[in-house]
């Protein structure tokens, strides 16, 4: 058993489960944000509700966040320790590769939302640069 996955699942409380666990550590090793797909190809024994399900209770419990690239699946990405259930609060741009197709989390990375009117209420936000990263450059 993965110690540091053990360790978030506990933190967000979230019961461990075997395939929790497994698909956590897939996280845990992949720098770049990944798909349903992506995970059941790594977890092939695994069925896919399942690995949805687990997706959508670490999605509710600030584990992991939804990207969507623009590619034709959507893809996943650990988050901070600091976003909670229902809470995230990791709002930051990402990179999508355009010729890999890998997309990653610029984290560091702040946006700046000024001026905008004073009428309308912002409830989510999102910004995907497209380009090619350092290994296909």
């Amino acid at each position: 058993m993965n110690k540091k996955a053990l360790s978030i699942l506990e933190n967000k409380k979230v019961k461990p489960t075997a395939v929790r666990e497994l698909v956590l550590d897939v996280f845990l090793n992949t720098y770049y944000a990944i798909s349903l797909s992506d995970i059941e190809n790594v977890l092939s024994w695994s069925d896919k509700v399942t690995i949805y399900r687990t997706l959508k209770t670490f999605e509710k419990s600030g584990i992991i966040h939804q990207i969507n690239d623009g590619s034709s699946a959507l893809k996943y990405a650990l988050c901070s320790d600091s976003c909670e259930l229902k809470n995230h609060v990791d709002i930051h741009p990402h990179f999508h590769c355009e010729k890999c197709g890998k997309t990653i989390c610029l984290e560091k990375q702040e946006i700046n939302i000024t001026n905008l009117p004073n009428d309308i209420i912002v409830k989510d936000y999102s910004l995907i640069l497209n380009g090619l990263c350092s290994e296909c450059k």
